[in-house]
């Protein structure tokens, strides 16, 4: 069941994705353009001695930050929505307004409560590593085995709150029993694989010298981190199918294959 579900999970996030391709560019493109543009404007900004300080760079990056995540929440929740309500948004999505607002702060309440649960695993990693043991495998193991599946149990309300449904943080983990290890599995195998096409991208990066070549890898860097973004928003999608899935067999939702 464990493998069965990991798999539905993994398998779906890449349908998902490939079914719905030319809508996530029309719901992320604006957005990626504004951090791009961001990030430029944060590299002008920074200052050029070591450890020196601007009022102008600290400024930008708190803009920065608010738009990040702001913007990531709109592009999530427009995902949710085309996935679970066959939404479909025009080529310019830059909205933001209390769904995206909620769904912000949501996720600030999950990244606090990711950030208490490594406390223990920073603790172990202290002890394993005056014990002479490999600290990177057993950290690891910690963060796929404990941290995250606990996180993204907590997480479910975020497609919740996509769908305006009502489910708090205490609901979402009691009625996601059994489903912790393969949303964190998917997830995890989702981020290898985009791990590898980073490093194919990285090892033509290093191979070109022309300006295409440079262009070509920016193109296939920026569509990674695309494809990235939909593909971990796709894990929680699914997963909160299946919790709806388990509460109302014939609901509907998207299209997770069983195999």
């Amino acid at each position: 069941m464990l493998f069965k579900t990991t798999g539905r999970l993994f398998i779906g996030a890449f349908k998902a994705l490939f079914a719905n391709f030319e809508t996530f560019l029309k719901i992320c493109w604006a957005w990626f353009a504004i951090f791009l543009i961001g990030q430029a404007v944060l590299f002008g900004l920074a200052p050029q001695e070591p450890f020196a300080f601007s009022v102008a760079h600290f400024a930008a990056t708190l803009v920065f930050a608010a738009a990040y995540i702001l913007g990531n929440a709109s592009i999530a929740v427009a995902w949710h929505r085309c996935l679970l309500m066959e939404e479909r948004p025009g080529w310019l999505h830059l909205t933001v307004g209390g769904r995206e607002l909620r769904y912000a702060g949501k996720f600030l309440v999950v990244m606090l409560i990711m950030m208490v649960l490594m406390i223990p695993v920073g603790a172990l990693a202290f002890v394993v590593a005056t014990l002479g043991v490999l600290t990177f495998v057993v950290m690891t193991a910690a963060v796929v085995l404990v941290v995250l599946p606990f996180m993204l149990r907590f997480s479910l309300v975020l497609p919740a709150v996509a769908l305006d449904e009502p489910l708090g943080f205490g609901e979402a983990f009691s009625d996601s029993e059994g489903l912790g290890l393969p949303m964190s599995f998917a997830a995890t195998g989702l981020s290898l694989v985009i791990g590898g096409g980073t490093f194919v991208v990285g090892l033509l990066a290093a191979g070109g010298a022309s300006v295409f070549a440079g262009i070509a890898v920016f193109i296939l860097t920026l569509a990674l981190q695309i494809s990235a973004t939909a593909l971990q928003v796709s894990v929680l999608t699914g997963g909160y199918y299946i919790l709806r899935e388990r509460q109302m067999p014939s609901g509907g939702g998207p299209q997770v294959p069983e195999d």
